[in-house]
């Protein structure tokens, strides 16, 4: 692999996730590759399921977003790529990514791995203090975050009754504390009932919503590690 190679890739990577369908990735990477999006995260293993996670990971071919990239070394099989991806018009959300490669005899990916960092993420917040408030007085219009740690972020989020709820799926875990209100939790199409005193999980990357609200919802949530930008 040479640099004109590998940035090739990147390219035809990016040209892939733009593109509808997922054929192009049998030319990416190869069928027993592996795909870490974060260093510690589990490893995605084999193209099938590598295939499954970006249908799930990609909004589409009409989803707006800039992308450059730079090399920052390249030994042997092995090549690590600054890129610096940018959603939105105007910009709503933000990564700065070091990619690591290593490439079979083919020019495929064997091994892909994302250090993936934004504004809100990679330096450790500063510790704070210990502290108590009231759900009620949080302004919440629909959601306010109350905390943020090096470990975890919190907050209160609010649904009228007959809303809809248009969150998106998170790139972190979600713990729910249902404070008040009634509604179902729909998880990847199946209905949970919710109501004062229900408590949920969800999965990073789940498709989620609370559908049904029939009374004013409030919602402790946590975002495990730390919500990254959205909307």
């Amino acid at each position: 692999m040479d640099e004109q190679g590998l940035l090739r890739w990147v390219d035809d990577y990016e040209h892939a996730w733009r593109s509808t369908g997922t054929d192009g990735l049998a030319l990416l990477f190869t069928e027993d590759a592996t795909y870490l999006q974060s260093p510690y995260a589990s490893p995605v293993v084999g193209l099938d399921a590598i295939t499954a996670m970006w249908d799930l990971e990609r909004e589409g071919p009409a989803e707006v977003f800039t992308m450059t990239r730079e090399v920052v070394s390249l030994a042997g099989d092995i090549g690590v790529v600054r890129v610096l991806v940018r959603y939105g018009r105007p910009v709503r959300q933000e990564y700065l990514d070091l990619w690591v490669v290593r490439f079979a005899a083919d020019g495929r990916a064997a091994a892909f791995e994302e250090w993936p960092f934004w504004p809100t993420h990679g330096v450790s917040p500063a510790r704070p203090p210990a502290y108590v408030v009231r759900a009620s007085e949080v302004d919440a219009e629909p959601w306010s975050e109350v905390v943020r740690s090096a470990a975890l972020s919190a907050g209160v989020y609010r649904l009228p009754a007959g809303s809809s709820d248009t969150q998106r799926p998170h790139d972190e875990d979600e713990i729910y504390v249902v404070l008040g209100g009634e509604a179902a939790l729909d998880v990847d199409g199946e209905h949970h009932p919710v109501r004062s005193g229900s408590l949920a999980f969800v999965p990073a990357r789940e498709r989620h919503r609370f559908v049904d609200i029939t009374a004013d919802l409030e919602v402790a949530v946590v975002f495990a590690p730390p919500e990254s930008p959205t909307d």
